[in-house]
Formats: structure tokens, sequence, C-alpha cells
């Protein structure tokens, strides 16, 4: 049995793309801030803060995308089954679930608390 939280996350598959790119870009940005070398890092601020801005948009926007197409939840084979059982008719209405013939004529059953 799943978590109700989980569940939820299943129904809204924006939410942990949303975490995810969030997590993706901030990596991003703090791997070049301390890999990228000087001339790089130099270079990223003479483009200003709008350029920078819209890159980090971008980055975010594309993550966010990505994750959410790869956290797209495909439906289980079982899902199917148990989908059409719902539909199914009831177990009396095709004679499964009646009694036995002559059932009408035994002894009511005995309460069987000694097992217990």
């Amino acid at each position: 049995m799943k978590a109700r939280w989980l569940v939820a996350l299943e129904r809204r598959p924006w939410v942990p793309a949303i975490i995810a790119s969030l997590g993706t870009t901030l990596l991003v940005l703090s791997a070049l801030a301390l890999l990228a070398p000087p001339e790089f890092l130099d270079a990223a601020v003479a483009l200003g803060d709008r350029q920078l801005a819209l890159i980090l948009l971008a980055l975010f926007a594309i993550a966010a995308s990505v994750f959410r197409i790869s956290f797209r939840r495909r439906p289980s084979a079982e899902e199917e089954v148990d989908e059409g059982l719902g539909r199914a008719a009831p177990a009396g209405a095709n004679g499964a679930g009646s009694a036995h013939p002559g059932a009408e004529n035994l002894a009511p059953a005995e309460p069987r608390t000694h097992l217990r």
C-alpha cells in the first residue's frame, strides 16, 4: 500500500519535475561557479543581469520539461485488469454466488466461538 503523499505526487507529475529541475538548476550553476575557468566567469558577468536571468530561466524551463516527460507514469497491465473488474457484473447476476441447491433445508451453522 502506497503512502497518501506518494499517490498525490503520482497524480500531479509537475510537482516532482519542478523540484528536480530546481535541484538541477542549482547544481549546474554551482558547478559552473566552482569549476569554470576565470575567463568564462568574466564573460558571464559581461553578459549582464538580464541575459543571465534569461539563461537561468531557460535552463529551469528545459529541465522541468525534461523531468516532466521522464516522470510520466505509464499504467501497468495489472491496473488495466483492475479497471476492467470494476465494470464486471456482480457475482449473483450470473449465478456464481448463489447458494447450493437444497441449502435452505440445512440446519443453521453453529457459532464458532471456540476457534477464536
